[in-house]
């Protein structure tokens, strides 16, 4: 998840930059440089939580689970 957080802090930075800005196409392009810093944001996300999704499946196959047993948590 870091680089999505990293993503958002870039397209915040984006949105605080067009208070600043007085040109509105300055201000158009910062809003584009912030949804495309978002849609990368989400992207990452999603390329994450497949890749997760598949390694998961991958630990439930027969032979891997034979091979590499579930621990249980250790009680404090």
């Amino acid at each position: 998840m870091r680089y999505e957080n990293e993503y958002k802090r870039f397209a915040a930075s984006s949105l605080d930059l067009t208070e600043r800005v007085t040109d509105l196409s300055h201000k158009v392009g910062l809003l584009i440089v912030a949804e495309a810093w978002l849609d990368l944001a989400e992207q990452t996300t999603q390329l994450v939580d497949h890749k997760a999704d598949e390694a998961h499946e991958i630990m439930e196959q027969p032979l891997i689970s034979a091979t590499f047993p579930r621990q249980q948590p250790v009680a404090d």
